[in-house]
């Protein structure tokens, strides 16, 4: 297991531990339908150590997290 940070663009991946980031970003995050088991894509990474923006692949939902909240969010490689 590794966590969304480190994953390349296009890559998919599923989603496996949200339990390491804050729980306001947890709700926000199931409520937008983002959970563990769901699969994402990270579509872009700003320069500098900004924010990605990841793709839920589902519902085709895009947003865009801190990079030190997508290191603790854990996903497996299918």
């Amino acid at each position: 297991m590794t966590d969304l940070a480190m994953i390349p663009i296009g890559k998919p991946v599923v989603m496996t531990d949200l339990n390491k980031i804050e729980d306001r970003l947890r709700r926000r995050l199931l409520a937008l339908g983002f959970y563990e088991g769901c699969p994402v894509v990270v579509r872009r990474r700003a320069s500098f150590q900004g924010p990605l923006t990841i793709e839920q692949r589902d519902h085709h939902q895009m947003i865009a997290i801190r990079k030190s909240d997508a290191k603790n969010i854990g996903v497996f490689l299918p």
